[in-house]
């Protein structure tokens, strides 16, 4: 074989090989892409359902009870007017109202009325009857969810009546949260009860509750996750996988004639390129040696301007062309290399708050050629953002600043982009902003609501940010969001393992770790706190009187009660026993000893006790210390507190004590 053919044969092959390799590798590439994609989404489906469904189930209970506050309802149970009943109940249900159905009971537990939507279920299941719903406990039946029963009382009259209410687990719940290629089914057992799906399209199978599983979509397989919602319902999202097959058969068919195309052509130009590099073939073969050795400086000499010399001319170009390729692969590579590395540093702190918002502040600042940048948070309150992360800067160099102040605070104030020093709202920085002219302020979202601000900034003798540089910061807050997202649900049940078994509020191991983060805050931000210690005044003569069930059902209203009363940002937990503590954040003695009289007056005004069971009156002693006043760590203050309600005790109970002012101790200390 001449040298000629060998040289085309070789062309043929440097070009085609790769090139159906590459085929094959994106084929592959994009195939699996398409299916973790289509697998991964089922998560989130399943999230979006979960959090429509706990959203009706945790209003469900206040909104029935809303029915119950009008004085007309109570005499109409009193009357036992089941006509009258019938018509309020079905006056007060609607598309909207967030109710399916209602059921009242008179004051011996006897059905008197009932009204019901009609459910969405699919043509083969028979939606529950009434004495069916009643027949069930408070929680999931098959196709629905109902409260328990909700008293009805009247001034004077004691208990009329009860209502329960519920709502239909059917495709109107599926809708709410519904997404493209993913289809949300409701099984209960073996029956398949709705879908947002075809009818009867997934057929129920033996069901993983923690890893995806193969499904029977009826048309083909499928994979699918799922999600217990209690009893024996379930919610089931799945994806089709015979579409992705397909897609795998269509880019292979749509490559081969790309792949004889290329063929055809390759190997006229190789027949060409050989005819031309075969005559200056010393040349070209000491060229060739320079070139695979990495001396990309060689040239061939230009000794005419015939072929010869176009040959070596072409040659050399070619060198200064794979010379200044090799520079730009390096730095490509080197991107590449600090990218891969900051994605790594990011899916490593998956579950790390801290390390989650440093790898952001730090590729944000990276991405734009930042001299600095801060991640700023919310304190509890939301009054105030303090630096959560910075880059570039000290902690020391930054402080808190308002909501509403500077650029920082206009982002979070308003949920805006900021650029300065070329912004609409003529938005100026605040003094308690790091000093730079040049300013990126981006707010961070999470669950809808602005979590916190992403800044960026540049010294004066460099260029001002871009709207491009914009985009960029955004786009990573946009991710960051998410990031912050996943930790806070991380953190959500992280918190559930941090509750009492019987109260269901916070146990004495959670309120240790809230203290110290108190602790922190209020030290450097000079803030006060207060804790309440609160006790059950002769809750022994219960257990002994009621029995021991009676008592933790009291135990369990009484944390309910107290609940209620507190602030959404104080911590309260179960210390021990009928012993229980309350951390109010950002509060003051006076402040405290307020929220501990309204403690006192729930508790007092109103029997314990469900319907049937004979009332009990309690009452309790509450204790009051508050930081600094009364301590400066975690020993100290619940020390006082403590006095505080065995002075209350000692006073005679149903009282609130605060603790006498001490002293500071010789430093402060963080709870152990």
């Amino acid at each position: 074989m001449s040298l000629q053919r060998r040289l085309t044969l070789i062309f043929v092959l440097i070009v085609i090989l790769p090139l159906a390799a590459a085929g094959f590798f994106v084929q592959r590439l994009v195939v699996g892409e398409v299916e973790r994609r289509a697998v991964t989404a089922l998560g989130p489906a399943l999230d979006a359902s979960v959090a429509v469904y706990n959203a009706r189930v945790d209003v469900l209970p206040d909104r029935v009870g809303n029915l119950l506050r009008v004085p007309r309802f109570g005499a109409l149970l009193q009357e036992r007017d089941a006509a009258e009943v019938g018509r309020y109940l079905r006056s007060r249900m609607g598309p909207d109202s967030g109710i399916d159905f209602l059921v009242a009971l008179d004051s011996s537990g006897r059905e008197l009325a009932s009204s019901a939507l009609p459910g969405q279920f699919l043509s083969g299941f028979r939606p529950p009857s009434t004495k069916q719903i009643l027949g069930t406990t408070p929680g999931t039946g098959p196709g629905f969810y109902r409260t328990d029963r909700i008293p009805v009382q009247i001034v004077g009259e004691g208990t009329v009546g009860s209502v329960i209410g519920g709502m239909w687990l059917d495709q109107t719940l599926l809708a709410a949260a519904s997404q493209d290629e993913v289809t949300l089914s409701v099984v209960a057992g073996d029956d398949l009860i709705a879908s947002t799906g075809v009818s009867g399209e997934v057929r129920p199978v033996e069901i993983d509750p923690v890893a995806p599983f193969e499904i029977d979509l009826g048309s083909g397989a499928g994979q699918a996750r799922a999600r217990n919602l209690g009893g024996e319902m379930t919610l089931v999202a799945s994806t089709p996988i015979g579409p992705i097959a397909s897609l795998g058969r269509r880019i292979l068919t749509s490559l081969l004639p790309l792949v004889l195309v290329a063929l055809l052509g390759t190997t006229a130009l190789a027949y060409l390129l050989a005819r031309l590099i075969t005559q200056p073939l010393g040349e070209v073969a000491e060229g060739a040696k320079a070139i695979a050795e990495g001396r990309f400086d060689h040239q061939i000499p230009e000794r005419s301007r015939d072929e010869v010399g176009q040959l070596a001319t072409a040659f050399n170009d070619m060198t200064d062309r794979l010379k200044h390729t090799v520079t730009e692969l390096s730095s490509s590579r080197d991107q590449l290399q600090k990218a891969v590395h900051r994605v790594g540093e990011t899916l490593r702190s998956t579950h790390d708050m801290g390390q989650m918002l440093e790898s952001i502040l730090n590729t944000a600042v990276d991405s734009v050629a930042g001299d600095a940048g801060v991640l700023w948070r919310f304190t509890p309150t939301r009054d105030a953002m303090y630096p959560s992360a910075v880059n570039g800067l000290t902690f020391d160099a930054t402080k808190a600043i308002s909501v509403g102040e500077g650029a920082v605070g206009f982002a979070a104030e308003r949920a805006a982009n900021v650029l300065l020093p070329a912004h609409e709202n003529n938005v100026r920085s605040s003094s308690k902003e790091p000093d730079f002219p040049n300013v990126i302020a981006i707010p961070l979202f999470s669950q809808d609501r602005v979590a916190g601000v992403l800044a960026v900034y540049r010294e004066a003798d460099r260029p001002a940010f871009s709207q491009k540089d914009v985009d960029t910061v955004l786009f990573l807050a946009e991710q960051g969001g998410v990031a912050i997202e996943n930790v806070q649900l991380h953190e959500e049940a992280r918190r559930l393992s941090l509750t009492d078994g019987l109260t269901g509020v916070w146990n004495r191991r959670f309120f240790q770790m809230q203290f110290r983060q108190i602790l922190a805050t209020a030290m450097r931000f000079d803030r006060p706190f207060s804790i309440l210690m609160l006790d059950i005044d002769h809750f022994k003569d219960v257990n002994d009187t009621h029995g021991h069930q009676r008592g933790d059902a009291i135990l369990v209203e009484f944390s309910q009660r107290v609940s209620r009363t507190v602030r959404e940002v104080d911590t309260f937990a179960r210390y021990g026993g009928e012993e229980f503590i309350c951390l109010l954040s950002e509060t003051e003695l006076a402040g405290a000893l307020t929220t501990a009289e309204k403690i006192c007056d729930v508790i007092r005004s109103e029997t314990f006790g469900a319907l049937g069971e004979p009332p009990v009156s309690l009452t309790v002693s509450i204790g009051v210390a508050s930081y600094p006043n009364h301590g400066d760590s975690f020993r100290t203050l619940v020390e006082n507190a403590d006095q505080a309600l065995y002075g209350a005790k000692e006073g005679g109970r149903d009282r609130v004590v605060s603790a006498e002012r001490r002293p500071p101790g010789p430093g402060l200390k963080l709870a152990r």
